[in-house]
């Protein structure tokens, strides 16, 4: 007997079914129907899920280097997830009510019936036939339904969606069938999976993703790279992502990053060097594999030097290995900008900005001379310590740290003084602009003037840093008075003799 966390009696309840199998008639007859009970939900998947579903069928059918009429491999099957069913009795018959997994079947009971309805598919799908599904009367479902079809009708019959995929999906994708007998112990049940315990973070998902795209010859590098990734702490990691990694790859295709959730998990997903050989590929592999083949070489052993990959925050990610290094690389560059006051003496910023620790922890005495980077850091670092606690001024300053990381990772240490200059301008003008800021603020602040994108299009320094940024004028939000004193030294910062009374908050 095995018994769920919830502790709900599982014993002959659970069983493992390949997808075909699942929606086979064969396991429904006449006296067994698979119903949608009227308490359920409308069905409502978007264009969204369904795109997302078969792009995914399309990417592990590939990744797998899946062939019609190949051996059933338990290794190498796809999971979709967890199908709850009450089974009840009506009369004479016995009814298996669908509570959990009524989106996901009946999109994938669509594909199957646009799959029989193409010349393409039909010997294929010859002998099997579908379950019928008894749906309550709602309108709103009958009209997604009919939608859907048409969109998943043009996926079938489109290039990508082979007799391979659909043999993927039938014969080598599984679904966990749960079925239990009492109503109530069913929905504790899908309480259980949906709402109790602790829901995985985007960076979970994203670490079991990358941890399947290990090819074989990689396998004896995964523990190693697990035992690294537990030893983060949650927090952090979160915190990186959604903070940073996210953020940027978004602000830098003009796109907006409010919130980072596992919907948007995608942005991390890049390409499989093993499978698909694409042109745009070329380069990457053939980084990929230069750097590889320069630090395993036996010359190694002599000079003792390595080359590090040479990552890049927007680039197209390569899955597996090299995803879990980009993280561990980004995740070291990040920290010299992230404590007030602790900033590590080998660091990065240390050794450009040629400041010691101690310096750049200190406040500054006065209010002029504000000409270089290593003051403007004194001053994020030390002004009013109550405004610079609250959380616009933390996203103020965050915003800040990631054009500065994206700066440094495109030019390095060239220009950089003049760089912290121009993008603590570019930044703090918000601040000063508005007494309170929120996350809509600073991405309306963004696309106002998108420096992000300006960066990825620049080839230089002088590129990036050569467009005027407009100078303020008139009363500026209160707390910030350092601030504003750098503005005034800087020349960004002009007290209007006819102020307006009053400052507009958003």
């Amino acid at each position: 007997m095995t018994t769920h966390r919830s502790g709900i009696s599982t014993e002959n309840k659970t069983r493992i079914l390949k997808v075909g199998e699942f929606l086979s008639s064969k396991q429904y007859t006449n006296e067994k129907q698979l119903i949608i009970p009227v308490y359920q939900r409308p069905y409502r998947w978007q264009q969204s899920h369904i795109t997302a579903l078969l792009n995914d069928l399309y990417y592990q059918c590939a990744r797998l280097g899946h062939r019609l009429e190949k051996i059933f491999n338990p290794d190498d099957a796809y999971r979709l997830g967890t199908v709850v069913l009450h089974q009840e009795k009506e009369a004479d018959k016995t009814q298996l009510a669908l509570v959990d997994g009524q989106q996901r079947t009946l999109t994938l009971l669509l594909i199957i019936h646009a799959a029989k309805q193409s010349e393409r598919f039909k010997k294929q799908l010859n002998d099997f036939a579908a379950v019928t599904i008894h749906l309550s009367d709602c309108s709103e479902t009958q009209k997604k339904l009919s939608q859907n079809l048409e969109l998943i009708k043009r996926h079938v019959n489109s290039p990508e969606f082979t007799p391979e995929v659909l043999d993927f999906l039938l014969n080598h994708c599984e679904v966990v069938q749960v079925t239990l007998g009492d109503l109530s112990e069913a929905f504790q049940f899908f309480d259980s999976q949906n709402a109790r315990g602790l829901d995985l973070s985007p960076h979970d998902l994203l670490k079991a993703f990358h941890l399947r795209e290990f090819p074989a010859s990689e396998n004896d590098l995964k523990q190693s790279v697990v035992e690294y990734w537990e030893q983060q702490k949650t927090e952090e990691l979160k915190g990186l992502f959604a903070a940073y990694l996210y953020p940027i790859r978004q602000w830098s295709k003009d796109q907006q990053a409010t919130f980072f959730s596992k919907t948007e998990a995608n942005v991390f997903k890049g390409v499989n060097l093993n499978t698909a050989n694409y042109p745009f590929q070329q380069s990457l592999k053939t980084v990929h594999i230069t750097v590889d083949g320069y630090n395993e070489h036996s010359h190694r052993c002599l000079d003792q030097h390595t080359m590090p990959y040479p990552f890049q925050l927007t680039q197209t990610l390569i899955n597996g290995r090299r995803f879990f290094e980009w993280v561990a690389h980004y995740q070291t560059l990040i920290q010299p900008l992230l404590h007030d006051t602790e900033v590590g003496t080998q660091s990065w910023l240390h050794a450009a900005l040629g400041a010691s620790a101690k310096e750049l922890s200190q406040p500054v005495a006065d209010n002029t001379g504000w000409h270089t980077a290593l003051e403007i850091m004194q001053v994020l670092n030390t002004y009013n310590r109550y405004a610079r606690r609250r959380r616009g001024d933390q996203y103020v300053r965050r915003l800040f740290n990631a054009l500065l990381l994206c700066y440094y990772d495109r030019f390095g240490s060239h220009e950089l003084s003049r760089a912290v200059e121009y993008i603590f301008i570019w930044a703090y003008s918000l601040r000063l602009k508005q007494q309170s800021v929120y996350l809509e603020s600073l991405e309306k602040h963004i696309r106002e003037n998108n420096l992000f994108m300006r960066l990825q299009l620049a080839l230089s320094p002088v590129d990036f840093l050569s467009n005027p940024l407009p100078q303020l004028v008139g009363r500026v939000a209160s707390n910030v008075e350092q601030i504003e004193a750098v503005f005034t030294s800087l020349g960004y910062y002009t007290a209007a003799l006819s102020d307006k009374e009053g400052q507009d908050d958003e």
